[in-house]
């Protein structure tokens, strides 16, 4: 398996809104990784699982795997096999925010302009 490919190919999907399918793609690149970049992936599919959550207005669930990505990401410096973590972190603390103002009563809606695109050193967004 091309990990690289599938990364992108993953991120692609993760910017389309396709957040199953990104899902399904970095599941399998995490199941065979075996090093340090095995919470990587899993971090990123985290971060669509909770994207897949949210559009099903499962808050519980979005907030617990945004939580549970952002924890492994953070672990990885601004930059990691080409992906931009800093902003991407930043813009999912935002949603985690936002988020926590719906559950509580304090908004009546999720702004979804404040999912991000991932972004990979050098490129354009997927």
């Amino acid at each position: 398996m091309d990990k690289q490919a599938a990364l992108k190919k993953g991120i692609q999907e993760f910017n389309n809104g396709e957040y199953f399918e990104c899902h399904e793609t970095l599941e399998d690149v995490w199941m065979i990784e075996v090093g340090p970049d095995r919470l990587f992936y899993q971090g990123l599919l985290q971060l669509s699982v909770g994207c897949f959550h949210l559009l099903n207005r499962n808050y519980l669930g979005a907030a617990s795997q945004w939580s549970k990505g952002c924890a492994k990401l953070q672990h990885f410096g601004n930059q990691h096999l080409g992906v931009e973590l800093q902003s991407l972190l930043e813009q999912m603390r935002r949603c985690q925010e936002m988020l926590a103002m719906v559950q509580s009563g304090r908004r009546t809606r999720f702004d979804f302009s404040l999912i991000p695109t991932i972004q990979m050193k050098g490129n354009e967004p997927g």
